[in-house]
């Protein structure tokens, strides 16, 4: 059974591109969970106190994604703000967030409001006209409509 997902893994390998491939050689699946491990995060030195910057930078991390994404193999990565899943995560937060701000012109805001108060109004137009004529043209008539 170990033999068949080592070869699995082996016919795996030979497809994928050879980025890729020197990627995972130098950082193999599952080691980068932690901080330090991880390729694409800076880091502390703890001899210096200072911070690294990542090994790969965001363009690169944005082509390695892109590369794992098209051979299927994106969740082998680390964590990346470039992959796909942290990408819809910002996205859907960046929807909830513009949802909640007032976008746009006054005028552009309260037009919805103003299109349906004017339809309303020519709805009930026809009673309105009647009443008009019924109180002799506006001398019995108590409130303008607005």
């Amino acid at each position: 059974m170990a033999a068949t997902a080592s070869s699995s893994y082996v016919a795996l390998a030979k497809t994928l591109h050879p980025r890729l491939l020197r990627f995972f050689r130098r950082w193999p699946p599952g080691t980068a969970e932690a901080p330090k491990l991880n390729p694409f995060t800076s880091t502390v030195n703890p001899a210096t106190g200072k911070w690294q910057d990542p090994i790969f930078s965001l363009r690169r991390q944005a082509d390695i994604c892109k590369l794992a994404r098209k051979f299927g193999v994106e969740e082998l990565l680390p964590p990346t703000p470039k992959s796909s899943m942290s990408r819809e995560k910002r996205a859907s937060e960046v929807k909830k967030v513009t949802a909640k701000k007032v976008k746009g012109q006054i005028w552009e805001r309260t037009l919805m409001e103003k299109v349906n108060k004017r339809k309303k109004a020519m709805l009930n137009m026809p009673a309105m006209i009647k009443e008009w004529k019924l109180k002799g043209h506006g001398r019995g008539w108590k409130e303008w409509p607005k």
